[in-house]
Order: structure tokens, then sequence, then C-alpha cells
């Protein structure tokens, strides 16, 4: 009864979740030149110069390094913008939670949402040039989309439990930045598992979002569905991630607006 409660609130505030949405995406490249192409221009440069110069340390072709640089970069980039950026969601929207009554849900999930629609269409802008530098192309390029959403759930998840978490500790959203930095060197993004050490390999395997590169790895640089084992794994991660994050919120949603 619970769920269906909120589930009806959902529905009925989906507008409202929209516009913030749509609003996050408008400010966030207001008044600024290129506008919406820095959601372009950004990861290019970053992916161009960490190709360029790592190519050349792990002596791998420039343009299947691209493919391979990219493949990681889309998953990274997607699950820390989601956890970073939602984390503050209750933070970022202290005056409106207390001047009106809205689903507290919407915020997290609005922020998410923002960062995930934001991140696809960077996937979409950039895979067109990595197509461009490497033409091959599989039909199991049409599985990224079911990626995307084990990614976005798995992300979620654990964006929803931050958010309730800054509220009572606010130093917390400075320290996931530099949490995310440790994080993203121990995902295989740049390099290949089997081309570290035995120990490292060991905590890399035991990294949640390892999988999740995999997952994108197979259908954009393979060029073949993600193996059984990965998809389940991936899945497993993600529906766990959602249970922890919606028992957090739902054990402490009612004393949000007393702790902002």
């Amino acid at each position: 009864m619970q769920i269906n409660k909120e589930m009806a609130e959902l529905i009925k505030y989906w507008p409202v979740m929209w516009q913030l949405v749509s609003q996050q995406l408008i400010l966030k490249y207001r008044r600024t030149v290129f506008g919406y192409l820095w959601t372009l221009i950004n990861p290019l440069i970053t992916m161009s110069i960490t190709a360029f110069v790592f190519s050349s340390l792990f002596q791998m072709e420039l343009k299947s390094y691209v493919v391979y640089l990219f493949s990681g970069l889309i998953v990274w980039n997607c699950f820390s913008g989601i956890v970073t950026q939602t984390s503050g969601a209750f933070i970022a929207n202290e005056a409106l939670i207390k001047k009106i009554y809205l689903p507290k849900i919407i915020f997290p999930l609005g922020q998410s949402f923002g960062v995930l629609i934001d991140c696809f269409f960077n996937f979409l802008a950039m895979y067109l040039i990595v197509l461009f530098m490497n033409p091959v192309a599989t039909s199991a390029i049409l599985f990224i989309p079911i990626a995307y959403l084990i990614l976005f759930i798995f992300s979620f998840g654990i964006a929803l439990s931050m958010s309730i978490a800054t509220i009572f500790f606010r130093d917390l959203q400075y320290i996931l930045s530099i949490l995310m930095q440790g994080w993203f060197f121990l995902t295989p993004v740049m390099y290949k598992v089997d081309g570290v050490s035995e120990k490292a390999a060991i905590l890399i395997n035991a990294n949640p979002v390892t999988p999740f590169i995999e997952l994108f790895r197979a259908p954009i640089y393979l060029h073949e569905l993600p193996s059984e084992a990965i998809i389940f794994i991936c899945s497993l991660y993600a529906f766990v991630s959602m249970i922890l994050g919606v028992f957090v919120f739902n054990r402490y949603k009612n004393i949000i607006v007393y702790r902002l």
C-alpha cells in the first residue's frame, strides 16, 4: 500500500520533477558561449589527451585505444556524476523543500535523471566521432540503452543513500569528490586488468563498478553482447543498491526538512 501511494505521488508530481530536470540542464550552460556543446567539448578534450598519452604508455594503437577508453569513460562519468551531484540534491533545494510540500524523492530522482540525460546525449555525440575514427559496429550496440538502465539503477541506489547521509554530515559531498578520484584509479577505465599486479587485480575485481565497465565495453569495444554472467552480476548489484537506497530513504525521509 505504501509503495502504491508513493508511486501515485510520483506520477502526480511528474511534471514538477521534469521541470526540475529541465531547469538543471538549462542552468548548467546558461550564459556560456558554446552552451550545450560543452557536454561534447569537455569529454572530447579529456578523451583526446588521455588517449594520446596512455596509448603510447600502454603501446596500443591510438584508434583502438580511443574506443577502449571511450567505453570505460562513459560508464565512469555517468556513475560518478549521478552519485556526486545527487548527494547534494536536498541541500540544493532546501528553500523549495521548506516552502511547499513535494514528495522528497523527486529531488534526488530529478537530479539523477538530469545527469543521465546529459550522459546519454554525450554518449551519442561521442559515439559518432568514435565511429568515424573506427567504423566498426554490430547490432550488439543496441544493448547500450539496457546497459544505461542497469547502470542508472545501480548509481541511483547509491546516490539516494548518499543524499540522505549528506544532510546529516554536509562535509560528505566534498569528501565524495575526493573518494571518487581514488575510486576512478581502481576502475579499469584507462588500463586492462591483466596488465596490473596480482594484488591490484584483486582490488579492481572487487570494485562493483568494474562489471559495469565490461557491460558497456563488450558491445562498444568487442562488438559483442556482454556475457550472461556480467549481465547477472550488474543486475544483482543494481538490485541490492536500489533496495539499500530505498530503505535508507524511507527510514529518514520524514526528518529531512528538520535537518536542512
